[in-house]
């Protein structure tokens, strides 16, 4: 019986865990989309792009479908890297989302070109195109 309801148990908790993190993660989203719309008052009547999560992900943190105004996030990292995750990798891929809405898409499929980069540099951050986080 012991190791049956240990599974279950450890199961409850790894979706509390899921939860608790997404929320965390949806509440990040919320406060760079507003700082963003500081910066670019047009994005104010656009919505945010949606998070899902990503099991999955083993090398790449997150990315950004910018036509489905979707952000996978890479779960796998939060245990380890949370602060680089949501201070860092999220600000990116919704800058990605902002590049998509502000210019189109990417001549040459250049995703770190310079109007990504300069949309970094204006929230703040260095415009780095690859992360150096292992899980």
């Amino acid at each position: 019986f012991q190791s049956r309801y240990g599974r279950v148990w450890s199961g409850f908790l790894c979706i509390i865990w899921h939860m608790d993190t997404m929320t965390k993660i949806n509440k990040k989203a919320d406060s760079v989309w507003l700082e963003f719309c500081e910066i670019y008052p047009r994005l104010i009547r656009l919505d945010r792009p949606r998070i899902v999560a990503n099991n999955r992900f083993i090398r790449t943190a997150a990315n950004c479908e910018v036509e489905n105004n979707v952000i996978n996030f890479g779960m796998k990292f939060m245990p380890k890297h949370e602060l680089e995750m949501l201070n860092v990798i999220l600000p990116h891929e919704i800058a990605h989302q902002i590049d998509f809405i502000l210019h189109g898409l990417p001549k040459n499929n250049r995703w770190h070109g310079r109007t990504w980069q300069e949309i970094m540099l204006k929230y703040g951050l260095e415009p780095k195109p690859y992360h150096s986080m292992e899980i």
